[in-house]
């Protein structure tokens, strides 16, 4: 069975390749400028070197992962990230990037928000 700091990492992981693969998706729909594929490429890159001290069992490191969960959330509920979930369903790949701007910005740092505390109160009982 997987550690509790290994499933916390996986979540970081997963998360850092699904919003790569929706910059990829959008940069080669033209939907995006280039800066903004590099900051995507960067977050992805510090989130992964969290994802690496987080299976070490860095406390500190995990307490990071909740700290860009929160960025990620507040980063995608910037006005084109709503406006482009508003056009789901228009386009192929603006839908692809939608689906993994949920999964990647929402539903992986919900989940690591839900296991975190939810472990993390445990241990105080």
């Amino acid at each position: 069975m997987l550690s509790k700091s290994k499933i916390l990492s996986n979540l970081l992981l997963v998360a850092a390749l699904t919003i790569l693969i929706g910059a990829a998706i959008l940069r080669a729909a033209g939907l995006v400028p280039m800066y903004l594929t590099y900051l995507t490429v960067l977050a992805a890159i510090i989130i992964i070197a969290d994802a690496v001290f987080v299976r070490r069992n860095s406390k500190t490191a995990a307490w990071i992962g909740v700290v860009l969960g929160i960025a990620a959330i507040i980063a995608s509920t910037n006005p084109s990230h709503i406006a482009a979930l508003e056009r789901f369903g228009s386009a192929p790949a603006l839908t692809a990037a939608d689906i993994t701007m949920v999964l990647g910005f929402y539903i992986f740092p919900a989940a690591y928000f839900i296991l975190f505390f939810l472990w993390r109160w445990n241990a105080e009982q």
